[in-house]
């Protein structure tokens, strides 16, 4: 846990659904039964658009598409999107149809986050149950916390395109369906997606060779290894290092910051290092111990960052778990793949 790195720090997973309030409706876990006790409640009927009435069962049965080809979907980006679909239909399996090619990173796994403007419409009936665009705000959500579907049909898209996702039933919500959506059991539904912004799968930018007199910092296997050595003095103030500067927005002091970091006492034993998962999401202020986060601010998303920090800042008391003697020095090394604005 990112905790871990300092005593004093409070891990604070952002949830990411509630960054865009109401318009999570068709995408978070909650809405259909799953999630921790931190989900946010599922919005009210009233929340819910009216389009979003459930319609009586059609009388003609659904066609099932092999393909989205006869789905169009207008290509101006910037602008909320048209949609003609053989209403009502349904797919077999959950697919992707690329309105607009973008020239951005790819999205990098069902964990990433991610930013969209996107419409939801059910593939029945054709209604429109949820949008972003009817809210005026840009959705930013972790994969993990919404429908199988949705991530599966955005993984591996690059920033800057327009998707047109049919998701299955399966991965959507059945069994149960979503009532106050108007969604029933075996429902097919049809996302159009834009993506505007997405976690990097790594650091990304020009590598900068420190100064002497630093810890070294190697990597393996794409995950880097802190090095102390042997005399080296421990800091006295808080040092910041760009080991690979990245050319994305600066994080700013309200934002919150996605990514990998591993940590070092000073003696050169790791005692954190969240590599092996998904990225963490930390708020601003207090997620993690602050003097490293006001380190952090003003480097920019995709840098590789080494940051040095006195036994005074560090652990002034020591630490339980992991155990540390008060005082201890600590260097870590983060990886910084995703801000936004937090709150």
């Amino acid at each position: 846990m990112r905790d871990h790195r300092f005593q004093s720090s409070k891990r604070h997973t952002v949830r990411l659904g509630a960054v865009a309030g109401a318009v999570a409706l068709a995408l978070t876990l909650a809405a259909c039964g799953g999630g921790n006790a931190d989900q946010s409640p599922s919005p009210t009927p009233s929340d819910t658009p009216a389009s979003a009435t459930p319609s009586a069962t059609p009388t003609v049965e659904p066609a099932v598409l092999a393909d989205l080809g006869g789905i169009d979907v207008s290509a101006d980006w910037g602008t909320e999107p048209t949609v003609n679909a053989p209403y009502p239909f349904k797919v077999n399996e959950t697919m992707t149809k690329v309105i607009i090619e973008g020239t951005g990173p790819v999205v990098p796994s069902a964990t990433a986050t991610v930013k969209v403007q996107y419409e939801a419409l059910n593939a029945r009936s054709g209604s429109l149950f949820d949008s972003s665009w009817t809210s005026g705000t840009a959705a930013t959500f972790q994969l993990s916390q919404l429908i199988p579907g949705f991530a599966k049909g955005v993984v591996g898209q690059h920033v800057g395109s327009r998707l047109a996702i049919a998701i299955t039933s399966s991965e959507a919500y059945d069994p149960n369906g979503q009532a106050e959506a108007g969604i029933d059991p075996g429902d097919t539904l049809l996302f159009i997606v834009d993506i505007l912004d997405a976690e990097l799968a790594g650091p990304v930018g020009d590598a900068v060779t420190p100064p002497d007199g630093l810890p070294q910092v190697t990597e393996v296997d794409g995950v880097p290894k802190i090095s102390i050595p042997a005399g080296l003095a421990e800091p006295t103030t808080v040092g910041v290092q760009p080991l690979i500067k990245g050319s994305g927005a600066a994080l700013q002091a309200t934002d919150a910051l996605t990514s990998h970091a591993v940590c070092v006492a000073w003696d050169g034993t790791e005692y954190y290092n969240d590599y092996a998962g998904a990225a963490v999401t930390d708020a601003p202020s207090a997620a993690v111990h602050q003097a490293l986060f006001n380190a952090l601010v003003g480097q920019q998303v995709g840098s590789r960052v080494l940051v040095t920090m006195p036994g005074s800042v560090a652990y002034p008391n020591g630490n339980r778990t992991p155990s540390m003697a008060p005082n201890t020095s600590v260097a870590c090394v983060v990886d910084l793949l995703f801000a936004q604005q937090y709150g």
